[in-house]
């Protein structure tokens, strides 16, 4: 039988060679730990020298350092002006050069030369969707210059990125646009009253909406309403989208009242004005109100359908241009005393409390001094999206 051989191991750089059956002894004379029975031999001492060494070095850099107790910094302090920061975006990316200009004008002059036949399907009844890689803005507004609006029509253009746009602002500067007024006379109307002025009115309205996949449109509410716009005879709507799972905003009643005629208007354009909403981050611009209309809205949810009627008669009150920016008690028990919401002033109370506990209504003092009015503690644009979801909650 042969024998088999054993590899010679070499030392580490910092240890001295141990021979077989002797003890070691480190600095202090001490005899080092006997190996582990089947261990690499000559390994540990040297190894633990060499961390311990390292350890050392690296405390005594820590130490050296002024380490502070962290910064009490927010974000508010960073001073982030949002408008000029969007305008930077635009400059900039204006100012990239434009490649492959030839084909992008052929597929301009070849998307132009279907603008009658946009026109012809949207006097049959049918609303027109643009969707393809590019920013769809020109085209839209080009398209709305020269086909739309023909002799008393009236025609809105309403870009669907705005942060805060709810539907039912579309509908009320819909109604505006037709009765050439100020949309601010229908803020206290209802969804069903907005249509019902729209019948009314046999004047045709175009409505151009850039991208109505835009985060204060997405929704089902939101989606349902423009839908009922949609379907008025007289109503013609040309929209556009960029979201790849925008077609899952519709179900099937939904996408019927639409009526969609697809157009792939695939252009390769800069997103020059898309990505101005979209650089600005939501913790920046925003945030807070949508967290708060979030929230409302799962409160209210939960409350019963007396206790949004309530809300929804503060709420429309803050909102009347020629109110007090709230209601006082007296007056919003005798009101809702009148709709049978309530039958006694504790009922009242007890609704009110509620909204109190979820921040959904403080009191403030009127402008005169002479009474403390409700008010809901929502911006204007948040407020009106909130009142859209109530109203679909049925």
């Amino acid at each position: 039988m042969s024998r088999k051989r054993r590899s010679k191991m070499l030392p580490l750089e910092d240890e001295e060679p141990v021979e077989r059956g002797s003890e070691s002894e480190d600095a202090d004379g001490a005899p080092a730990a006997k190996r582990q029975r089947g261990g690499r031999r000559g390994g540990g001492g040297g190894r633990a020298r060499a961390f311990k060494a390292a350890t050392d070095l690296t405390s005594t850099y820590f130490q050296g350092q002024d380490v502070g107790a962290g910064s009490g910094r927010t974000l508010a302090d960073l001073a982030i002006d949002v408008g000029t920061q969007e305008e930077g975006v635009r400059s900039l990316l204006a100012s990239l050069p434009e490649r492959h200009a030839p084909q992008k004008a052929a597929l301009r002059k070849r998307q132009h030369a279907q603008f009658g036949r946009w026109w012809a399907q949207l006097a049959a009844g049918h609303s027109l969707l643009l969707y393809g890689f590019g920013s769809k803005y020109e085209l839209l507004q080009q398209f709305a210059q020269e086909q739309l609006g023909r002799g008393d029509a009236a025609c809105l253009a309403v870009n669907g990125l705005q942060p805060g746009l709810a539907a039912k602002q579309i509908m009320q500067h819909a109604v505006a646009a037709v009765k050439q007024s100020k949309a601010a006379h229908y803020r206290g109307c209802i969804l069903d009253d907005l249509l019902s002025l729209l019948r009314s009115d046999e004047r045709h309205l175009y409505l151009v909406l850039h991208n109505i996949d835009g985060p204060g449109l997405r929704d089902h509410s939101a989606q349902r309403a423009l839908s009922q716009l949609a379907a008025l005879p007289t109503v013609h709507l040309a929209a556009s989208v960029d979201h790849a799972n925008a077609a899952a905003l519709w179900d099937t009643q939904t996408r019927d009242r639409f009526s969609w005629v697809w157009h792939n208007v695939t252009n390769y354009a800069p997103y020059l004005r898309e990505v101005g909403y979209a650089a600005i981050p939501s913790m920046l611009v925003g945030r807070s109100e949508q967290c708060s209309k979030e929230s409302a809205t799962v409160v209210l949810a939960s409350l019963s359908a007396s206790a949004r009627e309530v809300f929804k008669l503060v709420a429309h009150a803050q909102l009347d241009p020629e109110g007090e920016k709230g209601i006082p008690f007296g007056r919003l028990f005798q009101v809702c005393r009148e709709r049978f919401l309530v039958s006694n002033e504790m009922l009242l109370k007890s609704f009110l409390t509620e909204f109190k506990d979820h921040e959904l209504l403080v009191t403030k003092r009127a402008a005169d001094g002479a009474a403390d009015l409700l008010h809901v503690p929502l911006a204007e644009d948040v407020l009106q999206q909130v009142l859209v979801d109530v109203d679909a909650m049925g």
